[in-house]
């Protein structure tokens, strides 16, 4: 049998990051991550801050990350849900000053260059 090697890492944390914010209750951060680019930009920022996982597996066996949370320590998935969180913050804050200016009022056209020369 092939055996190829499998990142243990992002299954996990796609799985704790989707069920994180099926638990968040306020709208703002439903809306703000409801995109898909967004909540991957989340997957990425907890994956740069923690440790990857790898293993091999037979070619025919699909992995499934309910089995592979066993590798991570009971400390590691709390640092996860912190890392989650905290994505979360950061990205949302990112995200607030365009996301204001597009659902705030109508910005004065004094300002854009097409009104500039006349």
């Amino acid at each position: 049998m092939a055996q190829e090697i499998v990142n243990v890492s992002l299954p996990v944390v796609t799985n704790k990051v989707e069920e994180v914010l099926s638990n968040y209750t306020t709208a703002h951060y439903q809306t703000a991550l409801s995109s898909k680019i967004l909540r991957e930009k989340l997957v990425a920022y907890v994956l740069r801050r923690m440790p990857t996982f790898y293993t091999t597996a037979e070619t025919s066996h699909s992995c499934s990350a309910e089995n592979l949370t066993h590798c991570f320590s009971q400390e590691q998935q709390i640092i996860m849900d912190d890392l989650i969180h905290e994505g979360i913050q950061h990205l949302t804050a990112r995200q607030a000053p365009w996301e204001s200016i597009t659902q705030g009022a109508p910005q004065s056209c004094g300002s854009l260059p097409s009104h500039w020369f006349g």
